[in-house]
Order: C-alpha cells, then sequence, then structure tokens
C-alpha cells in the first residue's frame, strides 16, 4: 500500500479522536473505498457514522475480517441496546 493511501487511515483515525467526525468519515471512507480488506479501517468507521444501519454495516465488515474483533463486537453490544432503548422510548 502507497504511503497517500496510509495516511488516510491515519488521519482519518486522528480526526475521529479529535472530534472531528465528518473529516474522519469523509477520509476512512476514501480508505476502505480503497482497501476494502482493512479491519482496523472499518473499525475507526463505524465510530465516525451517525446512522445505526451504517454503523451495523462497519461493524459486519470488520468482524467479517476478524469475528473475534473485541471492540467490534462491544459495538454490536452498544448498537443493540442504543435500538432497543430507542424503541423503549417510542412508546
Amino acid at each position: 500500500m502507497d504511503l497517500a493511501t496510509r495516511r488516510l487511515l491515519v488521519d482519518g483515525a486522528r480526526a475521529v479522536q479529535n472530534g472531528k467526525r465528518e473529516d474522519g468519515r469523509n477520509l476512512l471512507i476514501q480508505y476502505v473505498e480503497k482497501d476494502e480488506q482493512s479491519e482496523e479501517a472499518w473499525l475507526w468507521l463505524s465510530g465516525a457514522l451517525d446512522d445505526p444501519n451504517d454503523i451495523e454495516v462497519a461493524l459486519d465488515n470488520c468482524l467479517s475480517l476478524n469475528p473475534n474483533n473485541i471492540r467490534a463486537l462491544q459495538g454490536k453490544d452498544w448498537l443493540e441496546e442504543y435500538r432497543s432503548q430507542k424503541s423503549r422510548n417510542r412508546y
């Protein structure tokens, strides 16, 4: 992988860490378009997305590469709880 492509991942993750989720999301999407096999990129992207369905896709992509990724499994648990809470609050 070339340095410019790797930079998308590094800069995207850094942006997410610094609270610049939209910037991070844009960089990470560019990265996964070039490397769909990056477990790390899918995990970071899941933290930069807003829509629960998109988050689930990113987590599922991460888990398809490594079914034992603890952080992705925790993300799926969080997402399930989030959806459950949202469902309960509708009534």
